[in-house]
């Protein structure tokens, strides 16, 4: 049976839409999708991350079948916010989400680098919201890989809108860096994937701001199962799993 898990999908109450765990599993089911990595909502990664990352594993833990928690930190949080990843990854959390856009510095800036080594420690994948200039380009993404080459990192969205363009290139020079489609449209991605093979990428929907039934309906179209099995869930669930089976 192949292994299917959405990299990517907000839960709770946001500007932009109310999403619950209860909903998330609706789509999933929709979807024909057996897992989802969880994550918080914006204000939670900009502001108040104990409270969102406790929110996201207390979520995860009523489902723990379909809901995988991530966690995210806000890197100005300093020691408090090391403190913090420290805190989630021992109560269960399997990823760092990374948003340096909302979060107000550039990837690569040395103001994250002690999560990074913390994550990389701790043996949990960082995804990294990429696409605003200035703020988190695939480049920048590659330049903190090499750093930190015993760090898993995702770059999420392929740099979508701005730099969409950079994301194989950038991807194909960097062993421990994963692409993710979210925000990239289907067809721009499938592209990249072609260039890369099928090792280097992460299926998500970045739901709800994305209809996750719609999104993985059409990578299904371009990215057919049988030949991209490892796309869909078992390269993301390596990657989890190295802090022990999921």
């Amino acid at each position: 049976m192949l292994v299917t898990i959405d990299c990517y999908c907000a839960v709770g109450n946001d500007r932009e839409y109310d999403f619950s765990a209860d909903d998330l599993i609706r789509a999933l089911d929709r979807a024909g999708v057996n897992r989802a990595v969880i994550t918080p909502v914006d204000r939670y990664m900009v502001v108040d991350n104990c409270e969102g990352n406790k929110f996201i594993l207390e979520s995860a833990q009523r489902h723990p079948d379909r809901l995988i928690p991530s966690c995210s930190i806000n890197p100005w949080f300093g020691k408090r916010g090391e403190q913090e990843l420290r805190r989630a990854a021992t109560e269960g959390a399997r990823l760092l989400v990374l948003h340096p856009f909302i979060q107000g510095y550039q990837a690569n800036d040395d103001l994250a680098w002690p999560l990074i080594e913390i994550a990389a420690e701790e043996r949990l994948p960082v995804y990294i919201h990429t696409g605003p200039p200035g703020n988190a380009s695939p480049w920048q993404v590659i330049d903190l890989a090499e750093q930190y080459p015993t760090a898993d990192f995702i770059m999420g969205h392929c740099g979508a809108t701005d730099f969409w363009n950079d994301a194989a290139l950038a991807a194909l020079s960097c062993e421990n860096v994963y692409v993710e489609p979210s925000l990239a449209r289907p067809f721009k991605f499938a592209a990249h994937m072609q260039a890369l093979g099928p090792a280097k990428g992460v299926m998500g929907s970045f739901a709800p701001i994305n209809d996750l039934a719609v999104e993985w309906t059409e990578m299904r179209k371009l990215l057919p199962p049988g030949d991209w099995s490892d796309f869909y869930g078992p390269n993301l669930l390596r990657l989890l799993a190295k802090r022990g089976p999921l």
